[in-house]
């Protein structure tokens, strides 16, 4: 390598000296009232040096600025990394483009307070994961009316307006969501618009709602509104048609959780339920029995649950109006719907309000599910 550099040096000189041998010829130069003779040599390598000193001049300060943010940004990740939070906020703090990092250093350090004077989208976004919503929503919405097309102001008003029940609203900054989102969370986002669209259908109880959210994409909760419609119809025999169909999708544990304050709906699917038992989930098809009072069943399926739920059951099935009070106090301690994150949830909803991630509560009924 030290070879191959050096030739290039002696064959730089030597073009160097080949460029002064063929041009020593003396040219007039007259700069205003100056004028005198100079080899043209010399003339040009004049003119390169001025227009290397311009762009000096000119790109200078940009990179002075740039190796000051190089450098902050350098030292405070290497502090992030170690874990001095402090010591990289004192790093971050001092260029505004590394704001989101500095978000990031004061939030491990719950410093809310000082994150209401940032003004980067990603500080509204760490006061969303605080649960300030009034302190995010103000700035989100004020990200938006100079960069309408922000994706972390239109999530975090998504999310917002649907944890203050503004289910239509949400749905409306959805939508926008999905035409600008990146094409690796295309169906992430899909799915998540499947959902508040079968979520929006329990207000407005709108047919083409619920059609377009299964349409959309299939999920337990598109599902269970899609079936509902279809009975709100009285097209009973297409619903349970697609009760039936939920089966291969794997989706009936789930779907008959959110049926199981519905006991009209229950009982016109009884038929379907009862054939086929062995495809539900023991502790499901007890909650499913002790709701619609069919308690002969409900006993046959003792043996194969968790103890609490035998207790529950036994209790439901008491003559004893005490007992059958003990046990639905019981049963409002059941939160069968657990997050990612840990937290469990007495109903199911699309966005967890504790992690705000979408679409990832799953069905666990196990004795681990009770929530006191």
């Amino acid at each position: 390598m030290r070879v191959i550099k050096l030739f290039l040096v002696l064959l730089l000189i030597g073009f160097f000296l080949l460029f002064v041998a063929q041009n020593s010829t003396l040219v007039e130069v007259s700069f205003f009232n100056y004028r005198g003779y100079t080899p043209v040599f010399v003339l040009v390598l004049i003119s390169l040096l001025v227009g290397f000193l311009i762009a000096s001049l000119y790109f200078l300060p940009r990179e002075i600025r740039l190796k000051r943010i190089l450098d902050n940004l350098i030292e405070g990740t290497k502090k992030l990394n170690g874990g001095f939070f402090l010591k990289a906020q004192q790093h971050f703090q001092k260029d505004s483009s590394l704001e989101p990092l500095l978000c990031l250093s004061l939030y491990e350090r719950e410093e809310a307070n000082k994150l209401l004077d940032l003004k980067s989208p990603f500080s509204a976004h760490i006061l969303l994961k605080l649960h300030l919503w009034e302190q995010a929503e103000e700035r989100f919405k004020r990200v938006l009316e100079t960069d309408p097309e922000n994706l972390l102001s239109l999530k975090g008003l998504r999310d917002i307006s649907y944890l203050k029940g503004e289910i239509a609203k949400s749905v409306e900054y959805q939508e926008r969501v999905l035409k600008l989102c990146e094409k690796w969370e295309k169906e992430n986002q899909r799915k998540a618009m499947a959902e508040l669209l079968a979520d929006l259908w329990k207000t407005n109880k709108e047919v083409a709602i619920a059609e377009k959210a299964f349409e959309l994409y299939k999920t337990p909760l598109t599902y269970s509104a899609r079936i509902s419609s279809l009975f709100d119809q009285e097209k009973e025999k297409d619903a349970i048609r697609l009760f039936e169909k939920s089966f291969e999708d794997t989706f009936q544990n789930a779907i008959l959780m959110l049926f199981l304050r519905e006991e009209t709906i229950l009982t016109k699917l009884m038929e379907v339920i009862q054939r086929k038992e062995q495809q539900i989930d023991k502790v499901v098809l007890l909650m499913i029995y002790l709701r619609l009072g069919l308690f002969s069943k409900a006993k046959s399926l003792l043996d194969e649950v968790p103890n609490y739920y035998k207790c529950l059951a036994t209790l439901f099935m008491s003559h004893r109006e005490e007992d059958r009070a003990c046990a639905e106090s019981l049963e409002e301690l059941i939160h069968p719907w657990k997050c990612v994150c840990g937290a469990r949830y007495k109903e199911y909803t699309p966005l967890c309000p504790n992690c705000l991630k979408w679409n990832k509560l799953e069905l666990k009924i196990k004795e681990g599910n009770i929530h006191v």
